[in-house]
């Protein structure tokens, strides 16, 4: 029986196969790890897909809603958008550079929805639009435009495609803060003038609120109101029926009738209310305005504006009303849409809440946003009232003036050591009960005008705050060798005028100083702020009293000069009879005078008034328009000098009577 053959394989052989038996196994165990691999990723997938919603790195629909088509199409282009996105920038800036604004701006357009989840493209179109495209129109009407523009465009769509991006709150702050608030453009009073009227007619115009808590109720009404303006008119039978009778004078529930409420239906002085209304036939007007006064339907309306504001509100201008409520509440006091700094303030706060967290973001950039709630709450301090005369149908033809508001000063003072504690209570040279290192420049200096605001503004409630910011600036503003410094060891009152004083070191100056609050004063009351105008006044007053202090017994006639009552009485007199003026303004200035100013003008400006009433168009009733103030005969028989002065404000030709 044979016996098979037996070789020894080479040794190279040997190996080789070997080799290919180890490769064998190696396959099936990475194959092996593979599969284990797919399945643990497939586990891993629903929190690596919630990481990415959070760190917005994809466009999340659930949390936008559907994407637009031109979005979802665009984002099949897959690397070819990286060529598109090159190509559509540099033939916009080619564009823009030609003049040709409008293919410009949907180039930029198509950018951002070439890459949405970039807030960069969306910062620089939207700063395209505001700044660079807006300088090179020739008109107000077209540089506001793309202003707004700008704007639109982050709030609208960048930050709804990226609401975790602090880069675009800052750069939606910025905007409105320093586009619109602050005073480098040109038309930067055009375009307050223009956002004013715009909320104006949203709002219509402001409530008499006395104290914060009065405008907090009026604006809480916006806030409460129903969410759905549809179900609000099937399901409450009030409101149907006050809309019927509306459409029946048409007007319909909408942005329309809170234009004709803005433009009608105000509190004050308005030239209607200046004619002889004896009239036998009633228009539509009248019958609209007799629906929309009705005390017995009042509630309803005031429901319904209500609900047509909030939905305005909240879809047009995308704010949060409820948020927006809460920083009025419970940090920064009542708030006026129709100012600029308003807006800079929401959004910049917004996004102080929306992306503090968010690890995507750069330290620089919030606390740079954090800052904007800084400059926009000193501002609205310092310009934080709006004194409006709307012009609906020419914007740019209302005026407008920025006046102090007081009642924010508590509300900045804690909002600055909230986000310095936020911000920096790690820092080595954070000190609790400051602002932090950083913040406390800034803080200091803003403090100092606070203080001197509410001196000015006078009362008792007023002159205690002023007197504990003065000593917070002792105990945490001293010199480096921790000594008081010298300016906060004088009396307050030397501290507040320490600004002023200076100043008037001359009679010309002097005079200036004081005739500028006096006219300040003037037009206050014209705007209808009796109070803003008081304080203008009681400056006047104690300038001065400072100017005077060593004059009383000066034999020298030339260094004194009439007292600011008389200042008053004849810029009143200027005011009345110069043809810049208004003559509703006027008016008003007229109804808010105080009684004593009146009855020293009335008889002397009887001629101006009855030819101010005759050139109406139709005429007005002088007894509506400029009535005789009360007491007029008692006052005279006190021997009023009424075209000359009282005998004891008389300063001039005492030189020799010493």
């Amino acid at each position: 029986m044979s016996q098979p053959l037996r070789t020894k394989l080479p040794e190279h052989l040997l190996a080789r196969r070997t080799a290919e038996r180890h490769e064998g196994v190696v396959q099936w165990v990475g194959f092996s790890l593979f599969i284990l691999g797919l399945v643990g990723a497939g586990f891993l997938l629903t929190p690596m897909n919630a990481i990415r919603k959070e760190k917005q790195l994809i466009i999340d629909p659930e949390t936008i809603g559907k994407l637009p088509p031109d979005i979802a199409l665009l984002g099949k282009l897959g690397t070819f958008r990286a060529l598109a996105i090159d190509w559509a920038s540099i033939r916009a800036e080619r564009l823009k550079e030609e003049g040709k604004v409008y293919e410009a701006m949907q180039l930029h357009k198509t950018i951002c929805l070439l890459a949405p989840r970039f807030p960069s493209v969306w910062a620089n179109a939207s700063w395209n639009m505001a700044y660079n495209i807006s300088v090179m129109q020739y008109t107000p009407e077209a540089r506001w435009q793309w202003v707004k523009n700008g704007i639109e465009i982050l709030r609208d769509e960048g930050i709804k495609y990226n609401p975790k991006a602090v880069a675009l709150y800052k750069e939606l702050a910025w905007t409105y803060w320093h586009k619109i608030g602050d005073y480098l453009d040109d038309e930067h009073l055009n375009y307050k003038r223009a956002l004013a009227v715009e909320f104006e007619r949203v709002l219509g115009p402001q409530p008499i609120a006395l104290t914060a808590e009065d405008y907090f109720a009026w604006f809480r009404k916006i806030v409460d109101a129903p969410r759905d303006l549809e179900k609000l008119l099937k399901e409450d039978s009030d409101v149907g029926q006050f809309v019927k009778r509306l459409e029946v004078e048409g007007l319909t529930p909408d942005d329309s009738l809170l234009d004709f409420v803005a433009r009608h239906l105000r509190p004050e002085l308005e030239p209607r209310q200046l004619i002889n209304t004896d009239i036998d036939t009633e228009t539509r007007f009248d019958r609209r305005m007799r629906i929309l006064k009705d005390d017995q339907t009042a509630d309803t309306r005031d429901l319904l504006l209500s609900t047509i504001r909030s939905k305005i509100l909240r879809e047009k201008y995308k704010l949060d009303l409820d948020f927006l409520m809460e920083l009025m509440v419970d940090r920064y006091g009542p708030l006026d849409l129709r100012n600029a700094f308003t807006h800079s303030l929401y959004w910049s706060a917004l996004g102080d809440r929306e992306t503090f967290d968010n690890a995507g973001n750069s330290k620089t950039d919030q606390v740079n946003n954090a800052r904007f709630i800084f400059f926009s709450l000193n501002n609205l301090t310092t310009r934080g009232r709006v004194a409006l005369e709307p012009n609906f149908d020419d914007p740019f033809d209302s005026y407008i003036e920025l006046l102090p508001d007081t009642r924010l000063v508590p509300y900045i003072f804690n909002e600055y050591m909230r986000l310095g504690k936020k911000h920096f209570h790690e820092h080595p040279a954070y000190v609790e009960g400051t602002p932090g290192p950083s913040y406390l420049n800034g803080f200091v200096t803003n403090m100092h005008n606070w203080i001197q605001l509410l001196f000015f503004e006078g009362g008792e409630e007023n002159r205690e705050q002023a007197e504990n910011l003065y000593r917070w600036l002792r105990k945490y503003n001293p010199h480096p060798d921790g000594r008081v410094q010298e300016m906060y060891l004088q009396p307050l009152e030397n501290f507040v005028m320490s600004g002023l004083r200076p100043q008037m070191d001359t009679y010309r100056a002097a005079f200036g100083i004081i005739g500028s609050f006096v006219r300040q004063a003037l037009k206050y009351y014209a705007l209808g702020e009796i109070r803003q105008g008081t304080t203008a006044f009681l400056m006047a007053e104690e300038c001065y009293k400072f100017w005077m202090r060593d004059t009383e017994q000066d034999i020298n006639d030339r260094r004194k000069m009439d007292s600011p009552r008389i200042q008053f009485r004849d810029n009143i007199e200027t005011f009345l009879t110069t043809m810049t003026y208004k003559p509703l303004a006027k008016a008003r200035l007229w109804r808010n005078l105080p009684l004593e100013a009146r009855q020293r003008t009335y008889d002397r400006m009887l001629p101006t008034f009855e030819a101010i009433c005759k050139a109406q168009d139709p005429p007005w009733d002088i007894d509506k328009a400029f009535a005789e103030p009360k007491g007029m005969d008692e006052a005279r028989k006190k021997g009023v000098d009424f075209i000359g002065r009282r005998r004891e404000d008389v300063q001039q030709g005492t030189r020799y009577k010493n």
